[in-house]
């Protein structure tokens, strides 16, 4: 997560910029692409995650122009009040005692404060909330803070489920709700933090290693690729709603996109659209690749998550390591991503956060308890994943932009302007409804086979016990 910049402060190295918006979009959603290629094939992939990419580039910016849109309204807003004011002091009445009276000035912007953030100096901050008030009223403010609540939870359970599955792979005596109780308490301990700068080596440390790892599997998908007899899939409708799903996951970032802009120093923020879509190139080409080639090189076999298929080694374990520094990774990411929830739910839920700390740590404590329970009833990354960009993250990224430009900029837009935001919002429904009813079957069928393996392995047990009592009752007859 990116703190704004004040004026005068900020991200002016184009390497820095780069890499902070590098860093927002690349998270653990990319272990889940060779997976999703699988089920949707490699040329239909390729094609949705190109289109999503863009998609979502154009939608991004359509709300950082609301923010504008916004700012400039507010100080032609301003202008008018001031020189309002500035006539009103020249109007002075007399009494009856030939005492001067001042008229009262009446504050024209006295309903913006909920808006805009009132400050001595005037600062052009907003948040994707601020957007959203302007443009639907306090419903449009508690749709964007519903929606990054649920998605910034549902990554934390990704993550949680991402760290069990690899940890079981070498401990596979563990089940997962031991992994749990061993996880969740020091989660608890590290959400106790109040400022996000307090995080900020742990997070660079998590950056690092989720490189570095990506890195490695990269490599291995290049070095492997030749020792896997190739069944690739070029098209397939059926995975199509899943793809979409999941190709929408992995821009996670589209909630911190003003964070992102605000993260510029102001004398090159007029550059941040050139930034942020040349960077968005590079991982949106990022994301085909790794997703393309982990699925080449497994074929049929490849898993859900594609760390699963690395082969352990005899002497220096790659797999272990890579392994090691992504569960390190996502385990230090997991209370940066928790931070925003706790914002939103403490704004709503506390008068005076500050004089309510115990509440505050125990309303931590229960997000992490249902972000664990969550996983218990949810264990599939994939699914969950799916489930996630389905619903929450398709309203973040196509539905709200569409709507809150249109609102705000009602009555200015070009006839192509408006046919684009009914796009994006015509493609967020239709994606949202298809991909949820993919999603919750796949739930379901996943229920399911869990129900039969329970059935068979129950039923392997009473036969072997029946065997051995029945054995023992023949060797002891006479």
């Amino acid at each position: 997560m990116t703190a704004g910049g004040d004026m005068g402060n900020g991200s002016r190295h184009p390497v820095k910029i780069f890499a902070n918006i590098f860093i927002s979009f690349i998270g653990a959603g990319v272990l889940g692409l060779p997976f999703a290629f699988k089920e949707a094939g490699i040329l239909e992939g390729i094609f949705v995650m190109t289109a999503v990419g863009t998609l979502s580039v154009k939608a991004m910016m359509l709300i950082v122009d609301c923010k504008y849109k916004l700012l400039q309204d507010k100080k032609v807003e301003e202008h008018r009040d001031s020189k309002h004011r500035k006539y009103k002091e020249k109007e002075i009445e007399l009494n009856d005692d030939g005492l001067a009276e001042q008229v009262e000035i009446v504050n024209l912007l006295s309903g913006d404060h909920e808006i805009l953030p009132q400050t001595d100096e005037y600062k052009p901050e907003m948040s994707y909330g601020d957007v959203g008030y302007y443009a639907l009223g306090h419903s449009g403010r508690v749709l964007v803070d519903v929606a990054i609540l649920v998605s910034q939870t549902g990554f934390c359970c990704a993550y949680l489920i991402f760290i069990t599955e690899n940890l079981s792979d070498y401990m596979r005596h563990m089940k997962l709700i031991h992994w749990l109780l061993l996880l969740l308490p020091p989660l608890c301990l590290m959400t106790f933090i109040r400022h996000l700068g307090s995080l900020a080596i742990t997070s660079l440390m998590a950056q690092c290693s989720n490189l570095l790892a990506f890195a490695v599997v990269i490599w291995f998908d290049f070095d492997h690729i030749h020792k896997i007899e190739m069944h690739p899939k070029k098209m397939s409708i059926n995975g199509l709603p899943f793809f979409l799903a999941i190709s929408i996951y992995c821009y996670e970032g589209a909630g911190m996109i003003l964070s992102l802009e605000s993260s510029l120093a102001e004398e090159v923020r007029h550059q941040f659209k050139k930034y942020f879509v040349s960077t968005m190139v590079i991982v949106t080409s990022m994301y085909i690749s790794f997703g393309a080639c982990g699925y080449l090189s497994f074929g049929k076999e490849t898993n859900e998550i594609i760390t699963l298929n690395l082969p352990k080694g005899d002497s220096i374990d790659f797999a272990m390591i890579v392994k090691s520094c992504l569960c390190l990774a996502l385990f230090f990411t997991y209370p940066v991503m928790m931070f925003p929830v706790m914002k939103i739910l403490e704004g709503y839920l506390f008068a005076n956060v500050e004089n309510q700390i115990w509440k505050g740590n125990a309303l931590r404590v229960f997000m992490v308890l249902v972000s664990g329970l969550t996983v218990v009833l949810i264990p599939n990354f994939a699914n969950l994943m799916a489930l996630v960009g389905a619903t929450c993250c398709t309203l973040l990224a196509f539905i709200l932009p569409g709507l809150f430009h249109m609102s705000i900029y009602k009555g200015s837009l070009s006839i192509g302007q408006v046919v684009m935001d009914w796009t994006l919002v015509f493609i967020g429904v239709i994606g949202t409804i298809v991909c949820t009813v993919d999603a919750l079957k796949r739930l379901q069928e996943s229920h399911q086979l869990q129900v039969e393996d329970l059935t068979v392995l129950g039923s392997n047990l009473t036969s072997t016990t029946l065997h051995s009592i029945l054995g023992s009752t023949s060797t002891s007859s006479p």
